[in-house]
Formats: structure tokens, C-alpha cells, sequence
């Protein structure tokens, strides 16, 4: 297969001409070919795939409590339509198992490297937060999580000042599964303590966690102000605001960030007010793509990373070049993977993304694989709709 395109952003820079794919791998760039069976993109960016590695569910279809293969089958489609080609799914204690199934299957759809699980050990806090507790800090329930991850677990993120939790995070490290300092009142001696103590990732950096005060930078300071420290962030332009954004990359390098989504079920849902009898809780997705509890509060991001992208290019000014590896190659260097993934190189898994100037996913391949074409149509689950119950939010 040979794909062409006047704007291919390669690990070396901007090129215009061909990728010649083989076995699922890019054999070569070329400038030009005789060869007649080309699929020709035009002017349409191709960018290295996006690596998710905070998603709890798209598309109509969510990993936390209950589901099917067809559910992640869906998720996993949902997934590449939003250009994703790499994803840790963020799954719930009672899925984890069955996401540990599906990636042993070839799926059509982003393709699972690992999984993610965003807790179950948290400390709520934050704008609006609501303290809920924790449920009690258990090794057995720790080793159950690694027994259903069948070795796929690859990432548990934890609020480190939950007392009794210094067992758990001694087995899982000892596991080699990376912790994340997560939904934590950590101050910043606090946050500082368990960088050392072998976290090394912040999820979603800035969002519920202690802010920065000129005489406490908090957990927020500590993961900015520490370059061993990946940081998750979501630049949907609602979780963190642009200038703050801004800021953050003027403290800490691109090269130290990695673009997520945190995206829910709700992400490609329409406008509305949602009220799930079984859930027995409403949530409102907003037209600017909120996606809020009746309390006010962030619930997850409804944006996909794409959409981040356009925000810290169009809204922000920063190149692709600078952009591009915070969503693919860095995320592929923290979890290992950037020998065969994460840029476009010859020799490396023939991962990438085709783009609209609107940052709509066009095309979506993994390992020289089409996973998704926009002439199929949006993704969404047709059971959504119906389980939650929309209403129309009136515009005033």
C-alpha cells in the first residue's frame, strides 16, 4: 500500500510525497513513484496516531461498570473515528478482564496497548469537588486487578496519602506497573514524597489536584516543577484554560507532557440534559461540550484529543511539530513503546491519522490497517440515547 500526501509529519520533519507501507510496518518515505495504485490524500495532514492513555469510554460506549465485547468492540471503533490508534482504555474494577480479552482479538478499531486504571483508591477535592471517601484500601483487591489485567496493566493512577495505601503501591510497583498521583489533597512536600517514592506520572495534571499559592505550589507545582514526572494533560481548552496552558508549557517542556482526552461515554453526544434511571443521576453536556453533574462539576471531557490539538494550534499558535509527539511519540516513550510506535519513521508500525483543517479524522490506520474511513459516518451507540434518556437543553 502507498499513501501520498503533501503535508506527512514525519519523526524528521514536514514532507510531501509517499509512504510505501509493508507487513503493517512504513518500509520507506519516497519523494516520488511510478507505482499507480496509490491512495492520495492531497493536502490533508497525515500526523502520527494519537496514543490515549486516559479514555474511560466514547462514542455512546463506556469501559467503567458493565459491558460486553461488542461494548469495547464499539469503544475501540469509537476510538479510531476521533483518530486514535493506540489506547490504554480506562476500565473499571469489573471490566478489566474482559478489556484484557478483547486485545487479544484484531479488533477494527484503536488497538489496545495496555490498561489503565484510575483508581479505585482516590481523594476527591478540587473546584466543586465533593469528598466521597474511598473504599478500603485492600493488597487482595490490588493483586485481583493485576490477575484480570492477564499483564496488560500497565497503568494505576492513586491519591498517596490515603492511609494504609503504602502496601498497595510497594506490590504494584513491584508488578512494574506504572502509578499515577491522581485525585489527591497532596500539598506540594506531599506530592514531592511520592514522585520519590516511584510515581512518575500526574494524571490529568491541574485537574483535581492542590492548585499553586505563592506559598504552597501544590501538587499542581510539583508535577510542573519535576521534569522525571509525565504529565498527563487534557487541552480541550475547558479542563484547563489556555493561558494556563501556556504557562505550563512555558515551565515544563512539550516533551515532558502527554496529551489526553479523559473522555466519557458522553464524548460525541449531543446537546442535552441526560437522566439515567439506573445510573440515577443527570448529567448535562452543554453545547461548548461540557459535560457537568447537576452540582456544577466536570464529569470527564466530552472532546476528544483532535480537538486539543486544534486548540493548542489554532487557539495557542504552537506548531505541529511541537504538538504532535505530546499526543503520540512521548506517551510511547514513557510506556515503552517507541521502538515500533509513535512517530512516522521507516521501520516503525505504519500508525497514523488522516486529518481534516477542522481536525475531523478522515482515516484512521493501524499497522497498515484502515480502521476507519469519515465516509462511514459518525460512531455512536444507537442504545445510548435510549439508556440515558436525552433532553433538550432550551437555548436562551
Amino acid at each position: 500500500m502507498i499513501i501520498k500526501s503533501k503535508r506527512i509529519y514525519m519523526e524528521d520533519g514536514l514532507k510531501e510525497g509517499f509512504l510505501v507501507i509493508e507487513e503493517g510496518k512504513i518500509k520507506e518515505f519516497v519523494k516520488s513513484t511510478d507505482a499507480e495504485d496509490v491512495i492520495d490524500y492531497g493536502n490533508m495532514r497525515i500526523i502520527p496516531g494519537i496514543f490515549d492513555t486516559h479514555n474511560h469510554g466514547t462514542c455512546g460506549y463506556g469501559l467503567m461498570d458493565k459491558g460486553t465485547r461488542e461494548t469495547i468492540a464499539g469503544y475501540l471503533k469509537g476510538c479510531a473515528s476521533q483518530g486514535i490508534t493506540g489506547v490504554f482504555p480506562t476500565a473499571g474494577l469489573s471490566m478489566i478482564s474482559a478489556v484484557a480479552d478483547a486485545a487479544a482479538e484484531n479488533l477494527k478499531g484503536a488497538q489496545i496497548l495496555g490498561i489503565h486504571s484510575e483508581g479505585p483508591w482516590l481523594n476527591r477535592t478540587g473546584e466543586k469537588g465533593i469528598k466521597t471517601g474511598w473504599p478500603e484500601v485492600s493488597i487482595d483487591t490490588a493483586k485481583q486487578m493485576v490477575t484480570d489485567g492477564k499483564g496488560l496493566l500497565r497503568l494505576v493512577a492513586l491519591a498517596p496519602e490515603i492511609p494504609g495505601i503504602d502496601p498497595v503501591i510497594e506490590y504494584f510497583l513491584s508488578e512494574g506497573i506504572t502509578l499515577a498521583l491522581a485525585h489527591s489533597d497532596a500539598n506540594y512536600e506531599d506530592a514531592k514524597r511520592a514522585y520519590k517514592k516511584g510515581f512518575s506520572v500526574s494524571t490529568h495534571t491541574g485537574n483535581v489536584m492542590t492548585g499553586m499559592h505563592h506559598r504552597d505550589v501544590g501538587g499542581l507545582g510539583a508535577a510542573l516543577l519535576n521534569d522525571d514526572v509525565a504529565s498527563e494533560v487534557i487541552c480541550d481548552g475547558m479542563h484547563i484554560c489556555p493561558e494556563m496552558l501556556q504557562i505550563y508549557f512555558r515551565i515544563k517542556k512539550p516533551e515532558h507532557f502527554m496529551m489526553i482526552s479523559d473522555c466519557t461515554p458522553f464524548s460525541g453526544a449531543p446537546e442535552g440534559s441526560y437522566r439515567g434511571l439506573e445510573q440515577g443521576m443527570t448529567i448535562n453536556v452543554s453545547k461548548d461540550g461540557f459535560v457537568l453533574t447537576d452540582t456544577g462539576r466536570l464529569m470527564g471531557s466530552s472532546q476528544p484529543v483532535l480537538f486539543g490539538v486544534s486548540v493548542l494550534v489554532e487557539k495557542l499558535g504552537m506548531p505541529m511539530e511541537t504538538v504532535w509527539p505530546m499526543f503520540s511519540l512521548n506517551p510511547c516513550i514513557t510506556y515503552g513503546f517507541d521502538k515500533e510506535k509513535g512517530s512516522i519513521r521507516a521501520g516503525k508500525n505504519a500508525d497514523f491519522t488522516v486529518i481534516t483543517d477542522d481536525y475531523r479524522a478522515a482515516a484512521t490506520f493501524v499497522m497498515g490497517r484502515k480502521v476507519y474511513d469519515m465516509d462511514e459516518g459518525p460512531v455512536f451507540n444507537p442504545d445510548f440515547l435510549k439508556e440515558w434518556g436525552r433532553e433538550e437543553i432550551p437555548h436562551e
